[in-house]
């Protein structure tokens, strides 16, 4: 039904996109008509006139977002206004949107840009978080899809330029903006404000000016998941009987290799998430030949998340498995201790004991505290006719921090459970889950993490426009960049304290709470915790001795808080310290029916890993659970040192084969550098019996590398209507992206899967897009005011990965996505309803044990209305994922699942004030 849908949509958008095609052609003898006559030139089509003519205007391949007018963005969040620009898609966080991908490569490999500067991010990656900034202050936003010399490298995917309201480019005068919003989320049921204002001044001569704004966000969502953990293919002990059997031996038990689900349970996610974005910018022209420019930039976002998950934990020890073709287990009998005390013959170590199934409750830990501040001072001077010289230096900080918890209590039941994975799951409990009598103590591990990026940066530009003939003149540039980011984390070891759920706890720490996640077979109630209380009671001397060490975790010289205690003394570090030095140069050439600029961008990177941790002397099995208890050393420095230079050739030509109708032609060669937080030197380690995971940083990756080539076609029909197609070519190597290996390591005494970033494969990325919009306004009276925009992406990429990998795409690329609008408006009153597609796309590659993991096809329906009472007042509503459609990942096939995620839908209704 989701594929003909598509499909569907699909078609009824290309047959928009070639409407204008015919319409052209029909009236080819007619007068043109001017469309600023007929339908009033403002709202919506004064912003797609406005990106539409930079568009145009540029030498590369640029798409743009335009506000019509300061503090006025077509969208509340910026990703989501890029994810209607061709070839772009976003990634969403709770249902807004986080980060983009361009032409299918992820966020990493975008270059996005505040005022043509880099902004520090609270990942401690390059990958920047749209969802940081508010729209409120936003006037233009560029997506650069072919490199020029000039753009700073590091951008495979595509280089974005988020530009920020400039007193100088309005009015002279003061002007004000109020925004006052209301937001209500239907999933938490919860009623939020947002506030905005803007104020900005220019005088008469417009020689100095000054531009300020202020927005408040304030959002409570709650997100419902069913949630499978992983996908296992190992050794499956299947006992040939039910759960009412008696008396079975070990000739009933059966060992067969099958892909087996490693949990499955349902989760809700609480959230609350206040943003504060500040912005000043002044400008000052002392002479004619002089202008400035200086900006400070704040936002500081509070998000505090509350998850409990509810999960039945499967061992590879199971009851009644059915299977399909694939090995894959389809359904299953979970046996309880009720079963095993039956069949006393098959219980004992390495069965019940070793490897009991339980019923978790788990809380995890997702706040995130970040805080950005970023200074600008910009100077351009016009040096005489022919030369030109700019200098811009900035500072940009990010600080955040956020609890690293995952605390599980639990209970072993009595009776088993019924799981059926025949797409989507399916389980009925044997016993009651949300009895506070039942539950008792298991694995704790509980810490906190900071990160610090720091990054200063300055570049110099002189322009020489010079004529002889098609000759224009030289664009240089210097440009040297510092950052530094560094992640610290501690924690409190505390993981195998209580596991193996032998200690009860006392039923006034549980509250008993409705789901109201609509799943099947999802519990009417949940035992909802608070870990702090949680950890405080078993941290108590006489529950401690109840531990399955009691000398070892009741010493004051290990542990002098006890075992919940976070360890302060013993943090884990790791630092990057990076060095860019580059140099452009950018030659402009142009004839009458033609321009062309060609030039090179040299680099230099230099790098610095360090990194303090514990020593791991040993890994011994836990008598309890089928967890390993690790025994640490003292903490250790290592640090590490990178470099390399990169040519990062480019060229773009334009031909105007008619006044209307253009040509373009490009050619580059690209990089994007390994994300600083891949390049730490810590190792970490978890996993269990069979299965056991380290992971950690990879301070020897080399940049990603891509030759590329585009051609684009564009035919400007007016100054909002348009339609163009393009092609475009990527030869990339050095793939980024998380693999997983197989070692042997000798802290343990069995395979080791090791999952980390490392550089991989080559591969050909190429692919088309297609895009137009029309205003319907010359065609009938009755459709004046409405109008259409669409556009279609499709790319297909190849990989050539070492032997073993699994087969999966690159990580982020969908092979097809769509988008399409319909606007209609008049002088009072503005509608528009968006539709936004993309075809399903690889999250991970995995590796080892752990199997590819997909999200699923996805498209959301967007609304919003606004009716101006006033030439100064309007009204306003928006309406995000009206069909609640819901986010879907499966482990490299369908039948496999791994999540479906229901984030419900978001109205926002409020009033705009502009005096």
């Amino acid at each position: 039904m989701k594929a003909k849908l598509s499909k569907t949509v699909l078609a009824a958008l290309i047959a928009e996109m070639c409407l204008p095609l015919y319409v052209h052609a029909q009236t080819a003898d007619t007068p043109a008509v001017d469309d600023s006559a007929r339908v009033v030139v403002s709202g919506i089509r004064a912003s797609l006139a406005s990106s539409l003519n930079t568009k145009r205007m540029q030498e590369g391949v640029v798409d743009a977002v335009s506000a019509e007018d300061a503090g006025k963005f077509p969208d509340t969040n910026i990703a989501e206004s890029l994810q209607r620009v061709t070839g772009v898609q976003i990634q969403r966080n709770n249902g807004e949107g986080r980060y983009i991908s361009v032409r299918g490569l992820g966020p990493e490999f975008n270059n996005v840009l505040v005022n043509g500067r880099t902004l520090t991010s609270d990942t401690g990656g390059r990958e920047f978080s749209f969802d940081l900034l508010s729209s409120d202050l936003i006037s233009k936003v560029l997506v650069f899809k072919t490199s020029q010399p000039f753009l700073p490298e590091g951008g495979i995917g595509s280089t974005v330029d988020i530009q920020t309201a400039r007193p100088l480019s309005g009015k002279a005068g003061h002007t004000s903006v109020v925004n006052v919003s209301h937001s209500y989320d239907t999933n938490s049921k919860e009623h939020t404000p947002n506030l905005a204002g803007m104020y900005s001044f220019a005088n008469a001569d417009k020689t100095f000016g000054v531009t300020a704004s202020l927005s408040y966000t304030d959002r409570a969502s709650r997100q419902y998941k069913a949630v499978t953990d992983d996908w296992l293919y190992r050794d499956v002990d299947v006992i040939n009987g039910n759960l009412s059997s008696v008396g079975l031996t070990p000739a009933n038990v059966t060992t067969k290799k099958l892909y087996m689900p490693q949990s499955y349970g349902f989760q809700e996610e609480r959230e609350t998430r206040k943003r504060v974005v500040g912005n000043v910018t002044v400008q000052y022209n002392p002479t004619p030949d002089w202008k400035m420019t200086a900006d400070a930039l704040y936002s500081r976002l509070d998000q505090r998340n509350s998850v409990i998950a509810v999960s039945d934990w499967i061992n590879p020890v199971q009851l009644g498995v059915a299977t399909d073709s694939n090995n894959q287990i389809t359904s299953l009998l979970r046996p309880g201790s009720a079963f095993y005390a039956n069949n006393p013959a098959i219980a004992g170590p390495g069965k019940l004991l070793g490897e009991a199934n339980s019923n978790d409750m788990i809380v995890k830990g997702g706040d995130r505290l970040s805080e950005t501040k970023a200074f600008g001072l910009n100077s351009k001077w016009n040096l005489g006719e022919e030369w030109k010289l700019e200098g811009d230096l900035s500072h940009s900080r990010t600080t955040s921090k956020s609890p690293n918890m995952w605390i599980v209590a639990g209970f072993v039941p009595k009776n088993g459970d019924v799981l059926t994975f025949d797409g989507m799951p399916t389980v009925t409990f044997g016993d009651n889950i949300a009895d506070p009598t039942a539950v008792r103590a298991h694995a704790v591990s509980y810490g906190d993490i900071r990160n610090f990026d720091t990054l200063n940066e300055g570049r110099a530009n002189l322009s020489w426009n010079h004529e002889i003939g098609a000759f224009k003149g030289i664009d240089t540039g210097l440009a040297y960049s510092q950052r530094e980011v560094e992640r610290t984390s501690w924690n409190n070891d505390a993981w195998n304290t209580f596991s193996g759920y032998h200690v009860g706890l006392p039923s006034s720490l549980f509250t008993v709470t409705p789901f109201e996640g609509k799943f099947a077979g999802a519990p009417a109630n949940y035992l909802r915790f608070d870990p702090y209380q949680y950890m405080a009671y078993l941290n108590q001397p006489s529950v401690v001795a109840q531990s399955n060490d009691p000398a070892l975790y009741l010493n004051p010289q290990e542990y002098p808080g006890g075992p919940m205690a976070i360890e302060w003394n013993n943090p884990s570090m790791w630092r990057v310290k990076e060095k860019v030095s580059s140099f452009f140069v950018d030659s402009k050439w142009e004839g009458s029916r033609w321009s062309a600029n060609a030039g090179m961008r040299v680099v230099h990177v230099s790098s610095t890993s360090t990194g303090i941790s514990r020593e791991l002397l040993s890994a011994t099995k836990s008598p309890n659970d089928t967890t390993y208890i690790l025994n640490w050393g003292t903490a250790q420095t290592n640090s590490v040192s990178n470099s390399y230079n990169s040519f990062l050739p480019s060229a773009n030509l334009k031909f105007d084969l008619t006044p209307e109708m253009l040509l373009r032609f490009a050619a580059s060669k690209t990089e994007t550098r390994p994300t600083l937080s891949q390049m730490g030197v810590e190792n970490t380690y978890g996993g269990r019996y069979g299965d056991v995971q380290t992971g950690g940083g990879n301070p020897y990756l080399k940049p990603m590398r891509s030759k590329n080539f585009d051609v684009s076609w564009e035919w400007y029909l007016s100054r909002t209507n348009y339609v163009s197609a393009a092609v475009f070519y990527k030869d990339v190597s050095d793939f980024l992206e998380t693999t997983l290996v197989d070692l042997r390591i000798p802290q343990y005494d069995e395979v080791v899967h090791d999952t980390r970033v490392r550089n991989g494969q080559k591969g050909k990325i190429k692919g088309a897009e297609i895009a137009g919009q029309y205003a319907f306004d010359t065609l009938a009276p009755w459709l004046r005011g409405f109008g259409v925009s669409a556009n279609f992406t499709y790319v297909d990429a190849s990989a050539q990965r070492a032997a073993g990998t699994p087969a999966c795409g690159y990580p982020g690329l969908s092979r097809q996505s769509y988008n399409g609008s319909l606007f209609y408006e008049n002088e009072k009153f503005q509608a528009r309803a968006s539709y936004n597609w993309r075809n399903h796309f690889s999250v991970s590659c995995g590796g080892g044990s752990t199997l590819p993991r997909t999200r699923d096809a996805y498209g959301q329906l967007d609304a919003s209305l606004r009716y101006n009472l006033t030439d100064t007042i309007a009204i306003y509503a928006d309406a995000i994922n009206m069909t609640n459609e819901k986010m879907h990942e499966y482990a490299e096939i369908e039948s496999r699942f791994l999540t479906l995620e229901d984030v419900g839908r978001r109205y926002n209704a409020g009033v705009r004030i502009a005096f």
